[in-house]
């Protein structure tokens, strides 16, 4: 994550970590890219998220937020590796992203995620005006 870090400070990410309770271990890293700041601003009506879990080389889990344009292209808000899917990992994640809103009246109406239930709780803590549907498989 170190090395993560300084690649971000490089190239001008936006990008926040917290580390673990009485220790200097990263537990989670937010990063999101500047022009998908500009997009997110302009487009912040529909988000959409999931997290993948075990699927990198550490066997993290990584958040994934993407935005909608008004003509249904899809860009990348953010990304979160996480230490793992607790719900305080989500709260930490969508307050970092609610820091990403310029104005602040222009939140998601609308946040697609799927069945995962400390996301769902996260979003309804920290979005409160959102709806958020869910969808996975039956």
């Amino acid at each position: 994550m170190q090395q993560l870090m300084m690649l971000l400070e490089c190239d001008k990410y936006i990008h926040w970590n917290r580390c673990q309770e009485s220790s200097q271990f990263v537990s989670d890293i937010f990063w999101n890219h500047p022009d998908s700041l500009k997009l997110l601003n302009a487009f912040s009506i529909v988000l959409l998220m999931d997290s993948t879990y075990k699927t990198n080389k550490y066997r993290l889990p990584l958040l994934e937020i993407v935005g909608v344009t008004s003509i249904g292209l899809t860009f990348s808000v953010a990304f979160v590796l996480m230490s793992s899917e607790r719900e305080n990992n989500f709260i930490w994640a969508l307050q970092r992203l609610l820091g990403l809103f310029l104005r602040g009246n222009v939140y998601p109406k609308v946040i697609v995620s799927d069945r995962d239930i400390a996301l769902m709780n996260a979003i309804k803590l920290v979005f409160l005006e959102a709806c958020n549907l869910c969808v996975g498989f039956t």
